[in-house]
């Protein structure tokens, strides 16, 4: 489990609605339970708003696109920026022009530009109102609070827009055909933050949920999973699930995945608690040792090294030995899977989502005192969601094909059907 200080979550939905382009929108399921920042939902809910209200004036003053019989001309589209909870968010914009060739402003898009204090306050409506769920008054409210008029936000408007802010905030897992599920925990003040990471066949890396608790314990994990579960992740087929070695962690993922759960124990947070037990004299030798046993492509040649060092460990630190013992065989299931070297190297260890937390840092490191655990929560989630946009395919994705039929082969060596279902 990191001990280091972390920052944001979340996911990439595609959209589009009322003739407006399709874009990507980062947003976690964990805005149900947390009143986020509004600088959480800059690029996401706020930016989503805006493009809509600007849409629907663009169709008030020239009509729907490719319409003739109107004073103005739609006259192509141009880069340009709103005001987004302080700072400015490139947007398209629609230019327009009348008969005259005079270009024609539209009116929504100079009073999103506006930088004024009320833009916060603004803001603070917006959050308020995803976080209620009430979605077509939370989209009237921001134009109001921008002073743009109800006949820009036309109806038809509100409910697009509050569609799909709902998608948005709900994000459904279903269409996600995750296969590899990497789970730590991260403290933040006197929280640990549990955090799941997915993997989909294709190689894309999702953040499919968090959850804080005092500590890693069982029930909280347990309160996570049920929450993925009924949003739709698929706990009724082989997967790949990563975890450090936490006996919380390992319950909850028995409990939600029975025997389809193929456990990966991460192999650096073995070595790290190995040497936690050895003097410092120790620690070069038996690092060296025990990596360059696990860098192996044989499974069989690996659990001969790692074996080989139990008797000289009893010598110097009976609790290292007992450590690297414990445990041991769950660290080499990517050998006994046979992937690929790269997919070893990608799933062996807890890395995908400790270089999450990393990315996030520099976010919290601004955070001198936690006020409260909410706080911590919005901040936390802020971290996950600003780490996921530059999230990139996991290393070895093209070999992906390769690790369905090894799990299916892996249980039924096992003697596990892996047709029946999990109740």
């Amino acid at each position: 489990m990191s001990k280091q200080k972390l920052t944001k979550p979340n996911q990439q939905i595609k959209l589009s609605f009322n003739g407006m382009p399709e874009g990507e929108f980062d947003i976690d399921r964990v805005m149900e339970s947390l009143k986020m920042e509004y600088r959480a939902l800059t690029l996401s809910a706020g930016a989503l708003v805006v493009q809509a209200i600007m849409q629907s004036e663009c169709e008030q003053l020239a009509g729907k696109p490719y319409a003739h019989n109107t004073e103005i001309d739609r006259w192509g589209s141009e880069s340009g920026y709103v005001v987004m909870g302080g700072q400015k968010v490139q947007v398209k914009r629609q230019r327009l022009r009348d008969k005259q060739k005079k270009e024609i402003h539209l009116t929504s898009y100079e009073r999103f530009q506006d930088e004024d204090r009320r833009t916060q306050a603004v803001y603070s409506r917006l959050v308020a109102g995803v976080s209620n769920r009430q979605y077509a008054s939370t989209v009237e409210e921001f134009g109001k609070g921008y002073g743009i008029s109800k006949s820009v936000i036309s109806r038809k408007t509100v409910e697009a827009t509050a569609e799909q802010l709902r998608i948005l905030c709900e994000r459904d897992l279903t269409e996600l055909d995750i296969r590899v599920l990497v789970i730590d925990g991260v403290h933040v003040g006197d929280t640990v933050q549990i955090v799941v990471l997915g993997v989909e066949t294709s190689g894309k890396k999702h953040i499919l949920g968090v959850r804080q608790g005092a500590t890693e314990n069982s029930q909280v994990c347990t309160e996570l999973f049920e929450d993925m579960k009924e949003r739709g992740l698929r706990t009724d087929r082989p997967t790949l699930v990563i975890i450090d070695g936490s006996k919380a962690l390992r319950s909850a993922v028995d409990r939600f995945f029975g025997k389809r759960a193929v456990l990966q124990r991460c192999q650096f947070h073995k070595c790290s608690n190995v040497l936690s037990h050895l003097p410092d004299s120790y620690h070069a030798e038996y690092a060296r040792k025990i990596y360059s046993a696990y860098s192996m492509t044989s499974y069989d040649d690996a659990k001969r090294e790692l074996q080989k060092m139990i008797g000289p460990l009893q010598k110097i630190n009976e609790s290292a030995a007992r450590s690297l013992e414990e445990g041991l065989e769950e660290t080499l299931t990517v050998h006994h899977l046979q992937l690929p070297a790269i997919l070893r190297k990608s799933f062996s260890t807890s890395n995908l989502i400790e270089s999450t937390f990393s990315q996030g840092s520099t976010v919290m490191k601004n955070v001198k005192r936690w006020s409260n655990n909410n706080q911590i929560q919005r901040w936390v989630a802020t971290s996950l969601l600003q780490a996921e946009k530059k999230f990139r395919r996991v290393r070895g994705y093209k070999s992906m094909g390769v690790l369905l039929p090894a799990l299916e082969l892996y249980l039924i060596e096992k003697g596990i059907d892996t047709l029946q279902k999990v109740v």
